[in-house]
């Protein structure tokens, strides 16, 4: 059943997202966000500032620094593999963006001056609390209520509404109901998060497993690389914590009877913690007493940490999307009428992802979205009327079957990926029976296993192409084996 028509439709309630949608109601569009969980409590956002010591902001600050020399530094990183455009755009708008979040988000940064991160030539990362520490999107949130966005909670988006070639809507699930409908709207947003939790283990929520890339891949959408993210070393009890980079690049780490070098990078602990534990060996992180004060009490009360004189064991985990659904320097997908931004959208930054640039991206591309809607409906002028149609990622036979299968196809390759274990999982994953799309079979529990299995199918098909074979320290091409981007 048709619900009521809204001029923009918004995927995800995260920062991206809630920008976007608050710009889009100020602007008199009316403006609907659809959550999956809770608004503002169910994505990656939520998550900065529970899983690391503190939020890092990384812009240029100081009077030897500019834009132009971020830029030179986010593509040398980037190994050529981002969007044209999009790096631009971050390096220019990065520094007035984290003034701006600082005042609109309520953060008081931990010291008077920025600090060098690992691997750095200038003090670019500004690390910042929420005073109070306040939920982080509290203040997002209270703005889009202002401006009059409607949300709608518990709401599962797993497809997409398209009318002659425009994005149209979107087919949802209402979680506490199990009921199917479609909402129709004159734009949509995607604003979803990354592909963190296909994988296993992940920092991510659960509900950042894909959704733009499903979506997207069902609609015929461009795709963006979806198989860059990036991977990080984290306390391996859950719920997973980031210790910091100069903890994991100075600091202690036995593998085994051996102990990593002090001149290593986080890349280079990342792959080779993820080796020692495709061998069964475990990692321990032995830490100062200074580093050990910014654990999480659950870590330090932990008997692994207690007992172990400052040891706590280390695991990888997928942290952030760096690929995603392709967009141009506004938010523009190559789908009419359909946005992303955020996590959900890929190329703003290459193969190696600079910390502290997600709220960033975040901001700066939910309002250059929100800035490319109002544009193009003025434009534009009135929506489309004709017959809609849905665009589902198909809906597996036995979704709890195979979201168990996800998790052991997909455990192993976190980091590395062996070619013959990609093909296998990927004609395993495409040989699963699926039902048609009909409403009336379509619950909670297959759209979220449609979801994965889709994104999973996309990610795991990037990693069979040799684009990793021109990468410094990578394989050649046909060893069958590469790794992710950390």
């Amino acid at each position: 059943m048709a619900e009521r028509r809204s001029s923009v439709l918004v995927v995800g309630s995260g920062l991206a997202g809630l920008t976007c949608a608050a710009d889009l109601a100020a602007s008199g569009r009316e403006t609907l966000v659809v959550s999956a969980g809770r608004a503002g409590r169910d994505g990656a956002t939520h998550r900065v500032h529970a899983l690391a010591p503190w939020i890092l902001l990384t812009a240029p600050w100081v009077r030897s620094d500019s834009p132009a020399r971020f830029l030179r530094d986010l593509k040398r990183l980037g190994l050529g593999l981002e969007r044209s455009g999009l790096a631009e755009v971050l390096a220019d708008s990065a520094h007035a963006a984290a003034l701006r979040l600082i005042e609109e988000l309520d953060l008081v940064p931990m010291d008077a001056k920025p600090v060098t991160l690992a691997g750095d030539e200038l003090p670019r990362g500004l690390r910042c609390l929420p005073r109070n520490r306040h939920i982080m999107l509290a203040p997002a949130l209270a703005r889009c209520a202002a401006a009059g966005v409607r949300v709608r909670d518990r709401t599962l988006v797993f497809g997409l509404l398209i009318c002659e070639g425009r994005a149209a809507g979107a087919v949802v699930v209402d979680r506490d109901t199990g009921g199917v409908s479609s909402v129709e709207a004159d734009a949509v947003v995607l604003a979803c998060g990354g592909g963190g939790a296909v994988f296993p283990v992940t920092t991510s929520p659960r509900w950042c497993r894909g959704t733009g890339l499903a979506l997207a891949s069902a609609a015929g959408v461009l795709l963006h690389r979806p198989e860059l993210a990036q991977v990080l070393p984290v306390t391996a009890i859950p719920p997973l914590f980031f210790p910091s980079s100069a903890t994991l690049v100075r600091d202690r780490i036995e593998i085994g009877s051996r102990v990593l070098p002090p001149d290593r990078d986080v890349e280079a602990t990342t792959i080779a913690i993820a080796e020692a534990a495709s061998l069964g060996q475990p990692t321990l992180l032995e830490l100062t007493a200074e580093a050990a004060a910014i654990l999480p009490e659950r870590v330090r009360a932990s008997p692994a940490f207690s007992q172990g004189g400052r040891r706590v064991p280390l695991t990888v985990a997928l942290h952030h999307g760096i690929g995603g659904v392709a967009i141009d320097a506004w938010g523009r997908t190559s789908l009419p009428g359909l946005y992303a931004c955020g996590e959900a959208a890929g190329g703003v930054q290459g193969r190696r992802r600079t910390m502290g640039t997600g709220l960033l991206e975040a901001s700066i591309f939910g309002k250059r979205a929100a800035q490319a809607i109002i544009h193009d409906q003025k434009e534009r002028g009135s929506h489309a009327e004709g017959a809609r149609m849905a665009a589902v990622p198909g809906l597996p036979v036995e979704p709890t079957a195979i979201e168990r299968r996800l998790d052991e196809l997909l455990g192993p390759l976190v980091v590395l990926r062996p070619r013959e274990a990609v093909d296998g999982a990927v004609q395993e994953l495409m040989a699963w029976p699926l039902d048609g799309f009909e409403p009336s079979r379509a619950n909670e529990a297959t759209a979220l296993a449609a979801i994965r299995r889709q994104a999973a199918l996309e990610m795991l098909g990037g990693f069979r192409e040799d684009r990793f074979a021109a990468e410094p320290g990578a394989p050649p091409a046909g060893s069958g084996e590469g790794r992710w981007s950390t």
